[in-house]
């Protein structure tokens, strides 16, 4: 993390207001890592009652999460393969193959990731056992449109969702009426194998059928539910939807880590500033929730998580992190610090790789408006300071917010 930079040139209690919630931040960061998460988890496995041992995943937690798997299975592992991030770092890796493919919108790399674990799923018999892995962000790293769907289809589509202020479980009904393995349908690739499916949510309720769009989850969606939300946000829809499994068989998920996870993590490295969580299930309008929150603060320490969403009417550069700090700062009394970051490491798109964004007292109010309604949080703090950089963290569980006063 830029702490140096984003403390630099400031007023001494200022440095310090804003030091205090960088450090909360980035060991919270370290202390989510989910490779713990997994390997702990597969030490209870007993994998000796089968022939053949598969992984397979996804999301960006991915890497960690398969790292921990060949640690616990080393050279049990028949074949396995993951997507990832493009930009992070290569994993430690022998017997899981990979590879990098982009989000938040899909490309080529993406679809020949997902061709490779609807191959690798295939394989497996009745005797054997599959480990899939998924975390956020398996939605635009594991695309596989079916037929009639082109790849430039799904990409102008996910588009146009994220620009209309679609929330991620719209986004992600859409998703798994174009695709051969999201809603249900690399678990029934899976069968008749048993399937353990380790997950790190990044989903408001844990809705398994949600996180990467539930490849191996049945789908209480509809296509029906999709075409709904093709005519909320006044999209016009495929001719061809896919629908998807609503039963699957042999499949075992278990949640390790979600949003109320990261809440819990930052109020125990917050102790001895009296922390309280005012809300580890954020959702709904950016700009609202942060006019909201602004109003509810008094004197302490506050811990946010979840997702909030916004929706784009500027050509500006920014994403949610950023639009929420910068929708705060209006309304924030003096002596206020304001952070708010992706823990994947990444907010929005940015002419640059940004976690998020940081304000505080001396932080210039000029012109706020003018930049929240041009979606241009980027340049705001670009100018002013406050840029959170992170890099890939290798996890996802939504987005932390830090205030204190």
């Amino acid at each position: 993390m830029n702490k140096e930079e984003l403390l630099k040139n400031l007023p001494i209690r200022e440095a310090k207001e804003r030091a205090i919630l960088l450090d909360i931040a980035e060991k919270t960061l370290e202390a989510i890592n989910p490779y713990a998460l997994v390997l702990n988890e597969l030490k209870k496995l007993d994998s000796s009652k089968y022939e053949h041992i598969f992984i397979i995943g996804t999301g960006k937690g991915a890497s960690k999460m398969a790292e921990a798997a060949e640690k616990n299975f080393g050279k049990k592992i028949t074949e396995g393969f993951i997507t990832i991030p493009q930009n992070e770092p290569s994993p430690n890796l022998k017997r899981i193959k990979y590879i990098n493919a982009s989000h938040p919108l899909p490309n080529q790399n993406g679809v020949r990731g997902a061709k490779e674990i609807l191959r690798i799923a295939r394989l497996a018999d009745k005797n054997d056992l599959v480990i899939t892995l998924i975390s956020g962000g398996g939605s635009a790293l594991m695309p596989l449109p079916i037929k009639g769907i082109t790849l430039k289809q799904k990409i102008a589509i996910t588009s146009l969702l994220l620009k209309s202020g679609a929330n991620i479980n719209e986004i992600n009904t859409v998703r798994k009426h174009m695709s051969q393995i999201k809603g249900g349908n690399l678990a029934s690739a899976i069968y008749p194998a048993t399937c353990l499916n380790l997950v790190i949510s990044d989903v408001l309720g844990d809705d398994l059928s949600a996180i990467a769009s539930g490849p191996v989850s049945p789908d209480p969606t509809t296509i029906e539910d999709a075409l709904k939300i093709f005519k909320k946000y006044k999209i016009t829809p495929p001719k061809n939807l896919q629908e998807t499994p609503k039963t699957i068989k042999n499949v075992t998920s278990k949640i390790l880590a979600n949003h109320e996870t990261a809440a819990l993590t930052a109020k125990r490295i917050a102790s001895k500033h009296n922390p309280k969580i005012l809300d580890s299930h954020l959702e709904g309008d950016c700009n609202r929730k942060a006019s909201e929150i602004m109003k509810k603060i008094k004197k302490g320490l506050y811990i946010l998580t979840g997702e909030t969403t916004v929706k784009i009417t500027g050509k500006g550069k920014g994403g949610r992190n950023q639009q929420f700090v910068l929708a705060c700062l209006r309304n924030a009394p003096k002596n206020t610090t304001i952070l708010s970051i992706g823990t994947d490491g990444v907010d929005g798109i940015c002419p640059e790789n940004i976690a998020g964004a940081i304000a505080s007292t001396s932080t210039p109010r000029t012109n706020i408006e003018t930049y929240l309604k041009n979606n241009d949080s980027y340049h705001f703090f670009k100018k002013n300071g406050g840029l959170i950089k992170t890099g890939p963290t290798g996890t996802n569980l939504g987005d932390l917010i830090l205030i204190k006063t």
